[in-house]
């Protein structure tokens, strides 16, 4: 399969031809020699394959295969043709059989775990798209529908109220432009994006001219994983966005304290408040999809209000530190 393209047989006979440069330098050196300048070949060669998809197998197999056909030749033209000498070449030719064997076999079953988990990471991706689409997008855009129907509705006996749909179904609209880019630009996040300056722009984008937001961050940002800030950042705007556009607050209070081991953040609101245990408010798929992230990263979230007396989002996700950074 190698020899069938030219640039790949190229490729297969500067190989060997390095390698049998190699073995006769060894031989005049009487010791083992390791050529760093090899390795830009083995380089070319990896990226090559792997571009025109041919799978490690096969170079493991070619190996094989050129082994055998330079070990045969070599111990041929060999004086000493003794018993011994013929059981060695049958017990070194035995071993790199079997070596090569498991370490093709190895080399599979590997590429196939690669290639089940990059499976399973696009489709947590995908359902991530999906719960952003439809709690940013799809509330907003059954909002914008109802109203259009009641305008409708009291158009002919009503036209004031039916003026006054069309304007909320308007501002819905808007609403779900406003998350549709948002959703859009996580889709692309900007380089060396902190939680800070996320919260900041998000807050910016919605607008908060009527409501006073505090955000507090302590610590060092960069103890935490990109996956485990980036989540965070959506999950702290979306608690943001359910109190400034369920909870109707004067004050919004966004607190983050970064440990070594440790993200832990609240979102605390004065507004009208509600009864997790009895109902919850209106588009509460936000307070589902604050749940879910959270669980998957391994954390806690913890949701309180009560009617009257705003509502509060604490939440702590622990953070898994590499072995070097605890040198």
């Amino acid at each position: 399969m190698l020899i069938r393209d030219q640039h790949t047989k190229a490729q297969v006979m500067a190989n060997a031809g390095e390698i049998l440069t190699e073995m006769a330098g060894t031989l005049r050196a009487g010791r083992l020699l390791d050529d760093e300048t090899s390795r830009f070949l083995s380089w070319d060669i990896g990226v090559a394959r792997a571009s025109a998809g041919i799978h490690p197998r096969e170079s493991l197999l070619a190996a094989s295969v050129f082994f055998r056909a330079a070990f045969t030749t070599l111990s041929h033209r060999l004086q000493d043709d003794t018993q011994a000498a013929r059981l060695l070449r049958l017990v070194v030719t035995a071993l790199e059989q079997s070596i090569s064997l498991r370490i093709r076999e190895a080399s599979s079953s590997y590429t196939g775990f690669l290639l089940n988990q990059v499976t399973e990471a696009q489709m947590a991706e995908r359902r991530r798209i999906a719960r952003e689409l439809h709690d940013r997008i799809g509330h907003s855009l059954s909002v914008a529908q109802r109203q259009l129907e009641l305008s409708n509705l009291y158009r002919p006996a009503e036209p004031a109220k039916a003026l006054a749909k069309l304007e909320m179904a308007q501002q819905a609209i808007q609403e779900t432009m406003c998350s549709l880019r948002q959703v859009t630009s996580d889709l692309h996040p900007p380089e060396g994006r902190t939680l800070e300056k996320g919260l900041l722009g998000y807050l910016d984008v919605i607008g908060t001219d009527d409501v006073q937001v505090e955000l507090v961050v302590n610590g060092d940002e960069s103890w935490a994983p990109p996956i485990v800030s980036e989540e965070c950042l959506l999950i702290l705007r979306e608690a943001a966005r359910n109190a400034l556009t369920h909870g109707d607050p004067s004050t919004i209070f966004i607190r983050i304290d970064v440990a070594p081991h440790e993200l832990i953040a609240s979102v605390i609101d004065d507004g009208c408040g509600f009864d997790p245990s009895r109902q919850a408010p209106k588009g509460s798929l936000g307070l589902s999809s604050i749940r879910e992230r959270t669980h998957l990263l391994g954390g806690t979230v913890t949701i309180a209000s009560e009617p009257g007396k705003g509502a509060r989002v604490d939440l702590a996700v622990p953070i898994q530190r590499r072995p070097y950074d605890q040198e």
